[in-house]
């Protein structure tokens, strides 16, 4: 079994130096996100629960689990209880409810899961007719090396990949965004060439670094976005899928 807890603790350092891929990610992600309409949501594998968070303060009524116990623990003392979500430890597979969700979230969560094909049945099976599942994970099949191995990865998808697990599943409308080309596409190549020496540098420099850091990205934020804003198809690092059932 994976140690959910310390990859996600992992994950909580490297994000909070800054990660330009989780930047443009959620900018495509929350603003799906705010697009759905409002009722009974599932997170699935809400992670820390940003995500979660957001829909219920959009009017959601959350319902969010992940295997990870640190994850879960962090979103409880985040959440109000006015804020109505209901955190549990869990997986796609162990899951079960009595009722069907008008939408499904999973954020960066299907490329850890083995049987990625089942998961997306599972999903999809818990979702009312009509209702809209949200799904991001990590696209370029070269892209996959070892940031991807240690962060819990089976896979990274291509185009036709990650629209075939849908389309299998059933779903009639399958829309996908692509983000992060081209700047992204060459950051991640660059990660993957040269992944050892970042890490060293990474994690026994952070404080030092944080702040240049931040300033270089801030600079080219608004232009890896301006170029998102086309959904170009091409070398993108990332999907997000909008699937309607």
């Amino acid at each position: 079994m994976k140690d959910y807890d310390g990859l996600h603790k992992l994950w909580k350092e490297a994000h909070a130096v800054g990660s330009p891929t989780k930047f443009v990610r959620n900018v495509v992600v929350f603003r799906e996100l705010k697009k759905l309409v409002p009722g009974t949501t599932l997170d699935a594998g809400c992670g820390i629960g940003e995500y979660s968070l957001f829909l219920a303060k959009n009017g959601h009524v959350v319902i969010a689990f992940d295997p990870s116990r640190f994850a879960v623990d962090a979103l409880l003392e985040k959440r109000r209880t006015e804020l109505g979500i209901d955190a549990q430890i869990n997986t796609i597979e162990e899951f079960h409810h009595s009722r069907k969700f008008d939408n499904i979230v999973s954020i960066e969560v299907i490329e850890h899961i083995e049987f990625d094909q089942a998961a997306i049945r599972k999903l999809y099976c818990l979702l009312k007719k009509g209702g809209t599942l949200v799904m991001s994970a990590p696209a370029v099949t070269f892209l996959f090396g070892e940031a991807d191995r240690i962060s819990g990865h089976f896979r990274r998808y291509s185009h036709y990949g990650f629209r075939r697990i849908f389309v299998r599943a059933g779903f009639t409308e399958v829309s996908i965004k692509s983000y992060g080309f081209p700047l992204l596409f060459i950051y991640t190549l660059l990660r993957k060439l040269f992944f050892e020496k970042a890490v060293i540098r990474h994690f026994s420099n952070v404080k030092s670094g944080t702040r240049v850091k931040s300033v270089l990205l801030s600079k080219l934020y608004p232009f890896v976005l301006a170029i998102d804003q086309l959904n170009i198809p091409l070398l993108g690092i990332g999907y997000v899928a909008i699937c309607k059932k």
